[in-house]
């Protein structure tokens, strides 16, 4: 039996779940490393060269994968450009009001990835962190509403959705343990 190919659209639903996929995978890691630091600072210390590598990275990807997903130039796949697609006026008002409860963080990821990641100024990345006023909890929500939005879509256009089921969080712990029984 022959498979069908995916549609466009259905490739481009699929690259989203990637990118949502990506910032909450990296994301997940980066949080282990930042809110478990006093408990596994000898090893962050005694790896030091690969952890604030590691760290470093896994917070860019987290930012970039998020300022994809929301990016406005009509020539990539992102929230903003399915939705403006979506020809029910129901359910794109529905995903508008959706967009626009993101609108502020996306806003903030898009100043972030421009002027720390891939236009930078000089100036200290955690004062402009700070003056973002960018925390974990918000990163999370953005992460959640950007879920929840492909869900959406997905539910309206094929009754079905993504299971976001990949957590690293308990890997990254047990690495961490194993590398801290050495110390």
């Amino acid at each position: 039996m022959k498979q069908t190919e995916p549609s466009p659209l259905e490739d481009q639903l699929k690259q989203v779940h990637d990118f949502i996929a990506a910032a909450y995978v990296n994301y997940q890691i980066w949080r282990v490393y930042t809110e478990h630091r006093m408990k596994y600072l000898k090893v962050l210390r005694r790896y030091n060269s690969f952890f604030r590598a590691s760290l470093q990275a896994h917070f860019a990807v987290t930012i970039i994968a998020l300022y994809r997903l929301y990016e406005t130039q009509p020539d990539t796949i992102s929230f903003p450009i399915l939705i403006r697609d979506v020809s029910d006026p129901n359910l794109r008002a529905h995903l508008d009001t959706m967009l626009d409860a993101a609108r502020l963080w996306r806003e903030k990821i898009t100043i972030l990835r421009n002027e720390v990641y891939a236009h930078p100024f000089d100036r200290n990345t955690i004062e402009k962190f700070a003056e973002e006023d960018v925390t974990l909890n918000k990163l999370a929500s953005l992460i959640d509403i950007s879920k929840q939005l492909l869900n959406a879509i997905c539910h309206a256009l094929h009754k079905r959705t993504f299971a976001f089921d990949i957590d690293p969080s308990d890997d990254t712990q047990a690495l961490l343990d194993a590398l801290s029984y050495r110390y």
